[in-house]
């Protein structure tokens, strides 16, 4: 994937693809085009892509398997699925949508994302978006490439070339930080740096998304998680009876359709096995999360978390 063009650019191709093709009727062609214009005008996403309501349906399904013997999950999360504009390269995006999807409901984390709306990027006037608003992808860009010029992670402003707006490059686990880092949200890095067990599995990351989910907090968000070429967010842990657990992951990847099927009783568990994942399923050489861990409460740690920092899992000796 090259990083010419836009995801406005790179919608029309594929949208006008999907006509010729009979995926897309000319009608539906048309009417995408003019949610598309009002969303890049207004850096609100359209929606289009989005499925709601999924962590109740998920836990129902997963208490009803034989071998599941607890379920723990984040206190809510929405699908957000790649469409016609950022396939291929916005997985990152997606990511941080879902994340934002569940901060959104916590009063204070959405006290603080509000300001996305007012700094940096486009100047909207009057016209401020409600508070469940989901900003788009171009202006997740604009409010990234605002943060790199208030000092925020210049390494990786600089391997990024300073510039992410009416782009096609990926971003990852560190921009998710500079995002939520920017409007005064606590993060936590950490990097399983390497496998944990002699078949190559991360028994350590397991062990860690285990423990965050088991800490009694009165508000849980997802985990966003990242590896080599493709980031995939985090909703929960299933304990099993004989003792090993599957982490539940949701994926950009997977479409809208095929997410709404944990609404029926009989093709949800079809969607849960493609959202369960073992020990075995889980063999990238590193991966990276990011968790949310509260509001900075002092302009010392806001202008500390301009440097990004990781906990390495293992430790270093």
């Amino acid at each position: 994937m090259d990083n010419e063009g836009n995801f406005k650019e790179q919608s029309l191709t594929n949208m006008q693809r999907a006509v010729y093709s009979g995926e897309l009727s000319v009608a539906d062609y048309y009417e995408r085009q003019i949610e598309l214009k009002m969303a890049e005008s207004s850096g609100v996403d359209d929606g289009s892509s989005c499925t709601k309501d999924i962590v109740e349906s998920i836990a129902s399904i997963s208490s009803l398997s034989g071998n599941v013997a607890r379920t723990l999950l984040c206190t809510t999360v929405d699908h957000y699925a790649s469409t016609y504009g950022d396939r291929g390269w916005g997985c990152g995006y997606r990511n941080t949508q879902m994340m934002l999807s569940s901060l959104v409901h916590h009063t204070g984390y959405n006290e603080q994302l509000y300001k996305l709306w007012m700094l940096g990027g486009r100047n909207l006037g009057n016209e401020l978006p409600s508070r469940s608003t989901m900003p788009s992808i171009s202006r997740l860009q604009q409010h990234i490439e605002w943060a790199w010029s208030q000092g925020f992670d210049t390494q990786g402003a600089e391997q990024l070339g300073g510039q992410l707006v009416n782009t096609r490059k990926w971003i990852g686990a560190t921009e998710v930080v500079t995002i939520l880092s920017s409007l005064r949200i606590r993060c936590q890095l950490v990097d399983f740096h390497r496998p944990t067990h002699v078949n190559g599995s991360h028994p350590d990351l397991f062990k860690w998304v285990l423990d965050y989910f088991m800490a009694l907090d009165d508000f849980k968000p997802p985990l966003y998680l990242q590896h080599q070429g493709h980031s995939r967010t985090i909703i929960g842990v299933e304990q099993l009876r004989d003792g090993t657990e599957n982490l539940l992951i949701l994926d950009p990847s997977h479409s809208p359709n095929q997410m709404a099927g944990l609404k029926s009783t009989s093709t949800a568990p079809n969607v849960l096995r493609l959202i369960r994942k073992s020990h075995y399923a889980m063999k990238a050489r590193q991966y990276q999360i990011v968790a949310v861990a509260g509001i900075m409460d002092s302009e010392a740690e806001y202008l500390s978390s301009k440097v990004l920092r990781s906990v390495r899992v293992p430790p270093e000796r």
